[in-house]
């Protein structure tokens, strides 16, 4: 276990001894980090704790550098958060970080001749291009809200902010192909994995949104 993880845990288990107000929230949402189940705790009048798990999974097609791919976008993370309604009405700031599992799957749809790297092959030479897109383990967040997510019955909620989560890591591979184990190929999946990778750059902060219902024992 990181250095990371040891700090949020142990910040978290500091902070239980400080409750004062004892409810408990159970709540699902959805969301741009996927389907969400939270468990929210008061710690005090105007300030909350929240454990929440969200996943999903999306299937689509893409493009880069005139390779197209089939990609699954697979979000799984899971969320320790700090809220603290600084007004003592609706409005709420949020700090805190995710344990983050989000990644992508792709696979090249290769018909003909193809252009990896800067260098043409054919379909056979290069088989199909198989890779996974990772992002750092750990995402600071920073948000804005609206909404109490522990307060007593049920509330609505809604969350805006953003996950930290790094710059992509690619890892692309040839299966198949009668170059697969060729030094001129693999130099040029290198090449491609690099664009891959400036594609994505746009991901390093990712946009969190998200709306939820939760109800307060």
């Amino acid at each position: 276990m990181s250095f990371k993880y040891i700090f949020t845990l142990g910040a978290a288990i500091a902070l239980l001894p400080q409750i004062s107000y004892a409810d408990t929230s159970l709540g699902l949402g959805l969301g741009t980090l996927g389907g969400k189940i939270q468990l929210g705790q008061s710690l005090t009048k105007n300030t909350n704790f929240r454990l929440e798990y969200n996943v999903a999974n999306y299937d689509g097609d893409g493009e880069t550098d005139g390779v197209d791919y089939d990609v699954d976008l697979e979000l799984n993370s899971f969320g320790l958060l700090f809220d603290w309604h600084a007004f003592g009405n609706g409005f709420r700031v949020t700090l805190g970080g995710l344990i983050n599992d989000n990644r992508l799957s792709a696979r090249s749809n290769i018909n003909g001749d193809v252009e990896v790297g800067d260098v043409t092959f054919t379909s056979a030479q290069v088989g199909q291009l198989r890779g996974d897109v990772t992002f750092d383990s750990f995402a600071p967040y920073l948000g804005l809200g609206w909404g109490r997510a522990v307060t007593k019955g049920w509330n609505f909620i809604a969350d805006v902010g953003v996950a930290f989560q790094g710059s992509a890591e690619a890892n692309l591979r040839s299966e198949g192909g009668t170059l697969s184990n060729n030094p001129i190929l693999l130099n040029e999946i290198d090449r491609e994995e690099r664009e891959l990778q400036n594609d994505l750059d746009g991901f390093e902060v990712y946009p969190v949104l998200s709306l939820g219902i939760n109800y307060t024992f």
